[in-house]
């Protein structure tokens, strides 16, 4: 094989990975990824990437709930892991981070009820501080639990 061989053969491989990383990086997708799928697979790759759909979940139009710190919509007003009221969402998220004692006392407190509801039910509870999962445990079985409203329910139907 001679230096035009490769040339010819190279040259188109690497184009097609240019082009699919070049197309799906576009909709959202790993651009890496889709040049090392078009160096490899040269004759199919662009046109998988063309009909590739676009990713719509973005990252950058989601937030922290202040309260669980899970990702949320940036237009949310109500929290739907946490169910925490983000009213002044915005206003809240521009100012710095607040320390773990100064989360909002509603919050803190129907997180409280909830674990004191278990524990008088017979429960035992493991609820990490500063993490949304909630597990309680009751003669070998184990409810896990990332939403304070599921285990809420979960609760009233015990």
């Amino acid at each position: 094989m001679d230096n035009s061989t490769i040339f010819i053969v190279l040259l188109p491989a690497l184009i097609s990975g240019l082009a699919s990383a070049i197309i799906a990086s576009q909709k959202g997708r790993d651009g890496f990824g889709w040049f090392f799928v078009g160096v490899l697979f040269m004759p199919i790759a662009i046109p998988f990437a063309l009909v590739a759909s676009p990713i719509r979940s973005n990252i950058e139009s989601l937030k922290a709930c202040n309260f669980c710190k899970e990702l949320i919509n940036q237009k949310a007003v109500k929290c739907p892991h946490c169910q925490s009221e983000l009213k002044n969402y915005s206003e809240k998220s521009a100012k710095p981070k607040k320390d773990r004692g100064e989360i909002g006392t509603a919050q803190t407190s129907a997180r409280d009820k909830v674990l004191t509801k278990a524990e008088e039910l017979g429960f035992e509870v493991n609820a990490p501080e500063g993490s949304s999962r909630i597990v309680f445990k009751k003669n070998g079985k184990k409810h896990e639990f990332l939403i304070l409203k599921r285990a809420q329910d979960f609760l009233e139907r015990q």
